[in-house]
């Protein structure tokens, strides 16, 4: 979206300063940040194609709190050293501040769905799906770089097309991966009870279930087909095998972002075999044909303040602080235990205040779980703290809750990944979540899809096209059949 110069140099206030990329190129510009009517944008230039602005955030102090959470990051364990400098030397390279803590996994292109919005451009013209022996030296890969405990998360394309998957597994569990997840739409699984019962005898430890509305409207618009009851009935042969699920909601302003309260009531009602539900506002890369507006796109303030709202506050923006492993703005979450009252009971909390963002978490956990458990005679007597303090310790209070929280818990948490109009390479930089490449790469999952208003990618069609092949008859698991 390029913009006017002179409503660059008015803006009102530069909170920072960074380098993004342009939308047209994918060249590496300079970029500020600005603050203008309590909104935060990202404005750059580039030499050849001129000015963009881009919101980025609605409320700029929440913004700005939001640093007091930033940890000294841990440099990854292996690196090579830059040539062409941040975000053109991926591998990880020496730049890179944050070591891995997720590692997405692609072994497939493929896809029973052709959904219009898909980040990674499923079912394209080509096939990549690497073989058992690839997919053992990126294993390998992972092992060398990442501590324990390692987190691979299987995706593509749709994971399920492929007959081998429980094979890959297995074989990760045998290279010693601790954690593994599967990023599915959950057709086959909602069609095949024994497949499911397959994958987890095979060691999957959590499905991460496209889950994107209640409503059939949805999965028309945002998959062309109408899915929910296929979504629905996934999670219920979850529950009968006891394989977990984390939910993930795709955002997107007029399709079902008035859903968000529907869905963690629902998440809700499904625990513990749902263990967290992931909001991901919608990012513009991959297959989605819009060039964004600032009016349509959704920002992670947007989400906090939508789920307070929709929760009527159960769970309020204040609930939500960051993990503080990449960087603040890009993860954010609520980890809370369902009560028998069916309310949840949050243990995170932000603050504002002076006093320090770790403390005030710890301080309101610990006042939190005193309010909850304390005695009749406590309630009674106001103002004594001593004795509120005290009764959370005795047995079968915290015990109780402890025990519950093992079991009955809930993470809700917003994962905004970047596209080329809102990217910033100090973002990149503190990504955990990479991506394992055959040829022995780690590339942060935001530089590994970003691309530009073209199409045009930074590493995703060129490692795709080394280790793809053109083929004919190759058995795909195609919509009609399953549906």
């Amino acid at each position: 979206m390029a913009t006017n110069p002179r409503r660059m140099v008015e803006s009102m206030n530069i909170i920072g300063e960074t380098h993004s990329l342009c939308p047209q190129c994918l060249e590496k510009i300079p970029a500020k940040k600005i603050v203008e009517d309590d909104k935060v944008y990202l404005e750059k230039s580039c030499a050849q194609h001129g000015n963009y602005r881009t919101l980025i955030w609605r409320g700029a102090k929440h913004y700005i709190d939001l640093y007091k959470f930033s940890t000294p990051k841990t440099k990854p364990n292996s690196t090579i050293e830059p040539r062409l400098g941040c975000p053109y030397d991926c591998g990880l390279c020496s730049e890179h501040k944050q070591h891995t803590c997720i590692v997405v996994m692609e072994i497939t292109n493929r896809c029973n769905l052709n959904c219009p919005v898909c980040f990674a451009r499923a079912n394209e013209s080509f096939v990549y799906e690497p073989n058992l022996d690839e997919i053992h030296n990126m294993y390998n890969t992972v092992a060398r770089h990442c501590d324990k405990p390692i987190c691979v998360q299987l995706s593509g394309g749709e994971p399920t097309v492929r007959k081998d998957l429980p094979k890959i597994v297995a074989l990760g569990k045998k290279l010693g991966i601790d954690h593994i997840e599967v990023n599915t739409n959950g057709i086959r699984s909602a069609k095949s009870i024994e497949y499911l019962q397959e994958l987890k005898r095979a060691g999957v430890d959590v499905l991460y279930l496209s889950f994107d509305g209640l409503t059939s409207d949805v999965y028309i618009k945002k998959c062309g087909l109408d899915l929910l009851d296929l979504k629905i009935r996934a999670i219920e042969n979850c529950l009968k095998v006891g394989m977990g699920v984390i939910l993930v909601p795709v955002l997107m302003r007029d399709v079902n972002f008035d859903q968000i309260g529907d869905l963690i009531r629902f998440a809700k009602a499904h625990v513990p075999i749902v263990r967290g539900i992931q909001f991901q506002p919608i990012s513009y890369f991959g297959r989605y044909p819009n060039i964004p507006s600032d009016e349509e796109r959704v920002t992670t303030a947007d989400v906090l303040q939508a789920i307070e709202e929709q929760t009527y506050g159960e769970i309020k923006v204040e609930n939500f602080t960051p993990t503080s492993c990449p960087n603040v703005h890009c993860d954010i979450r609520c980890l809370s235990v369902l009560m028998s009252d069916g309310k949840l009971l949050p243990l995170t909390y932000y603050s504002s205040g002076p006093s320090g963002s770790v403390k005030d978490v710890a301080e309101s956990v610990r006042k939190a779980i005193c309010d909850l458990w304390r005695s009749p005679e406590d309630i009674e007597v106001q103002g004594k703290e001593v004795e509120a303090l005290a009764s959370c310790c005795l047995p079968g209070t915290w015990n109780e809750l402890v025990e519950r929280a093992e079991r009955y818990y809930l993470t809700v948490s917003v994962k905004p990944f970047q596209d080329v109009w809102n990217i910033e390479l100090e973002r990149i930089k503190e990504c955990c979540v990479h991506a394992v490449t055959p040829d022995g790469r780690l590339i942060p999952f935001c530089a590994f899809n970003v691309s530009d208003i073209h199409g045009r990618t930074l590493y995703r069609q060129d490692i795709f096209s080394k280790f793809s092949h053109r083929v004919k008859g190759v058995e795909v698991w195609e919509t009609r059949q399953l549906l």
